[in-house]
């Protein structure tokens, strides 16, 4: 392998672009795995692959010992890691010189987030300070790769161009040298290493917390704990999830500091315990896991986690559960509504919410609006708009509304798909949302919501009734058969019948269907986006919709026939004359 790259190397000297591409497409894989291990995130690794790559290209000829590449590579991608956390790492600052604004503005919970990840950041350091340096600096480098890399005997080999037995040797020696060193590691994180020759004792201490699950409760649980996690936060325990057993109740936790969730997961308990390990590394071990076998799941002194499925067995690295931020309770006095309502009135208006991030920072959530006999659930994107009204929400004494971001609307209606009541409790600036199994907190906006009601007409000129499924499928047929760069059509509405028009790709050319009202009033020509109307409509839960209008340039009104609890406004679109 090394005379490869020496061969590489020459020729890249040389002027040849082609070897420097091998060398990028031999080792870039390798480089990607490293970077992402050591931070995180697949995007970042892939820019960091890259800048690693450029500095290769930059700095080739400055490499004295062509035979060390492998090491030199190596070098350079980790300083570039080093140097993102460095970037990127929360910026401790003196109490009195913080802005008392700025601390009233970040969520709370973010900011004791971020004092634990520095605390506990701090301390690994120190410990990898004190005791890498008493290593050799090739049993340092494999040491560091096994352990804090979490890379195979096989796969340091490979990336250092050494045989596997070498690097057995290595992490052998590297062993024998930390048992010298106990008193440090104790003075540092307070552990005790056990014999070497132990696989769940070698560096990790005796096992602390046992626990056995089935594979698909626990996989189920932890992907939709990964949906809450962010994968691309700056603060590394932000991505991992708390795994907390006692008695015989074992909960799944985790929090992107904005949003967070508590699981109950079915399992046995063998030994009671907790601990804080990477989401993302624990689901794809269990991924990957036979499907037929339990996983045993075990945690050592030293906050190691060995996850055992038949003769499979893997370890990641994990945090004291210090680290967690607190997560509130909802109390059993909460105020309870009935399942079907909630995702009820979620369905009815959600979709009208952006569906990406939009400059209006309010129109990123579904409004509570809360009066003293009713509730009024709002969203728009500033071009349609959804109302409906449910049950007062008695929360607290006072009577303002809220906005809940609308990522969290989405674990909403996804963790408690099948609750049949769900208890919500609002604290301060965070509201939750509980069943007997879960609980999804979520910091609320701070922000105020428009005055909707200020553009819902209070009178009409006309309106007609027909059949949802009929306009829907007419509107589906016309759509799909017009042009596709435009998403105009026509409806022609008058007391007996709808036309819906649409232009084909050809000039001029114009393709229409005509479906028969059940009731009306008035008449008028009004052009709409049509997949904005589709969508409305398959929102409408009764099997006739009532549309109303004013005229072509005020927005039309699409309601329940015969309700009023319901209200869509779609915003009309220029047409041509």
């Amino acid at each position: 392998m090394k005379n490869d790259d020496v061969a590489l190397i020459q020729r890249i000297l040389a002027g040849d672009e082609n070897a420097f591409a091998s060398l990028v497409r031999k080792y870039q894989q390798q480089v990607h795995a490293f970077a992402r291990r050591k931070i995180g995130d697949f995007q970042i690794a892939e820019d960091i692959t890259q800048e690693t790559f450029l500095q290769v290209y930059q700095k080739l000829e400055t490499l004295d010992d062509p035979t060390l590449f492998s090491q030199w590579l190596y070098a350079i991608a980790n300083r570039l890691c080093i140097a993102w956390f460095r970037k990127n790492r929360f910026q401790a600052e003196p109490l009195e010189d913080v802005c008392i604004l700025g601390i009233e503005r970040e969520p709370y919970s973010r900011y004791i987030a971020s004092e634990h990840a520095k605390v506990a950041a701090e301390a690994q350091r120190d410990l990898v300070e004190k005791l890498l340096t008493k290593l050799k600096e090739s049993d340092r480098k494999v040491i560091t790769l096994h352990y804090f890399e979490e890379m195979t005997s096989s796969e340091i080999g490979e990336f250092l161009g050494v045989s596997e037995n070498t690097i057995k040797s290595r992490i052998r020696r590297a062993r024998q040298q930390l048992k010298k060193y106990e008193s440090i590691i104790r003075e540092v994180l307070g552990i005790t290493i056990e014999s070497e020759d132990r696989y769940t004792e070698h560096l990790n201490g005796g096992i602390r917390m046992k626990l056995t699950f089935d594979r698909e409760n626990l996989l189920s649980s932890l992907q939709a704990i990964q949906s809450v996690v962010s994968q691309r936060n700056t603060e590394p325990l932000l991505s991992n999830v708390l795994i907390q057993a006692e008695g015989s109740t074992i909960e799944c936790m985790a929090t992107d500091a904005e949003m967070g969730i508590r699981m109950k997961v079915d399992g046995t308990v063998k030994e009671a315990g907790s601990i804080l390990v990477s989401a993302e590394k624990l689901a794809d071990i269990v991924k990957t896991s036979p499907a037929e076998k339990p996983i045993d799941l075990a945690t050592t002194t030293d906050d190691h986690v060995e996850i055992t499925c038949g003769d499979n067995v893997r370890k990641i690295v994990g945090f004291p559960d210090k680290a967690f931020p607190e997560f509130p309770v909802v109390d059993t006095a909460a105020f309870a509504i009935d399942g079907d309502i909630l995702r009820s009135v979620l369905h009815k208006t959600t979709f009208a919410a952006p569906t990406r991030e939009i400059r209006q920072t309010f129109l990123n959530g579904v409004y509570f609006n809360l009066f003293e006999d009713r509730t009024e659930v709002v969203a728009t994107d500033a071009i349609q708009l959804a109302l409906t009204r449910c049950e007062p929400l008695k929360l607290s004494e006072d009577r303002d509304g809220f906005i809940v971001p609308l990522k969290a609307i989405k674990e909403i209606e996804r963790a408690f798909a099948n609750a049949p009541e769900i208890r919500i409790s609002r604290i301060e600036n965070q509201i939750l949302f509980a069943d007997e199994h879960t609980t999804l907190k979520t910091q609320l906006m701070d922000a105020k919501y428009p005055e909707y009601n200020s553009v819902i007409p209070d009178a009409f000129e006309g309106h007609v009734v027909v059949p949802k499924a009929s306009i829907i499928d007419t509107t589906r047929d016309i759509f799909a058969r017009a042009n596709p760069k435009n998403a105009l059509v026509c409806l022609e509405i008058n007391p007996q019948q709808i036309r819906i028009s649409a232009k084909t790709s050809e000039a001029d050319d114009e393709i229409h269907e005509t479906l028969a009202a059940e009731s009306g009033t008035g008449s008028v020509r009004i052009g709409l986006n049509a997949q904005m109307l589709i969508e409305t409509l398959s929102h409408i839960e009764t099997e006739s919709v009532s549309l109303a209008f004013r005229n072509a340039i005020l927005p039309l009104v699409v309601k329940p026939s015969g309700e009023e609890e319901h209200i869509c406004l779609i915003t009309p679109m220029l047409m041509d004359s």
